[in-house]
């Protein structure tokens, strides 16, 4: 009868557990994108916050929308990989991230 109630408490507590917390998200604020554009422009951003980045959506702040749009279409062009210098993507792609970096500076979010 004991390893009943203690199996009924394991139980109820991984499901208390897996109720009590939330599934993960990434939610993108304005100054999150600003900083992941300064890290891209500099050398330092990984292939992995460019991917998370280009894969997210924006639902949450749609003005940021037409940003990542733009960047995807960037990535689709001027993508490098990672470098030896560290940079994603080609001077030309680099240019327009700098435009982009303005542009959303510049947005009232």
């Amino acid at each position: 009868m004991a390893v009943f109630f203690i199996t009924l408490f394991v139980f109820l507590s991984v499901i208390g557990v897996l109720l009590w917390v939330k599934t993960p998200r990434y939610q993108m604020t304005k100054d999150d994108l600003i900083a992941l554009l300064q890290k891209v422009l500099v050398g330092q951003a990984s292939e992995n916050d460019w991917a998370i980045f280009l894969s997210s959506s924006f639902r949450h702040c749609p003005e940021l929308e037409p940003f990542r749009d733009a960047c995807a279409a960037i990535d689709e062009k001027e993508y490098l990989g990672h470098t030896r210098a560290g940079f994603l993507l080609s001077e030309n792609g680099l240019t327009q991230v700098r435009w982009i970096l303005e542009k959303v500076r510049a947005l009232d979010c």
